[in-house]
């Protein structure tokens, strides 16, 4: 979902998974990750309580949004 997102908004998507046992039998997985503006994993946890980190390049953002324009395209 983290990765659609990163796509579809054309910046990177920092997304928290919880981790664990909760009460009447849920379980979470974890998997919190970083998306870069193509949705590509440029960080991600794994299935235990850990962080994840990145370096975010602005420019990076720039040459997607000039390769997908999408974004001029909204009406206000």
């Amino acid at each position: 979902m983290g990765r659609a997102r990163a796509i579809e908004s054309q910046c990177y998507v920092i997304a928290a998974g919880q981790w664990g046992r909760h009460p009447r039998g849920r379980a979470s997985f974890g998997h919190s990750l970083i998306a870069d503006p193509w949705g590509t994993i440029v960080a991600e946890c794994a299935d235990r309580v850990g962080f994840a980190s990145a370096d975010i390049e602005r420019g990076d953002l720039e040459r997607v949004r000039a390769s997908l324009p999408s974004l001029r395209h909204r009406r206000l």
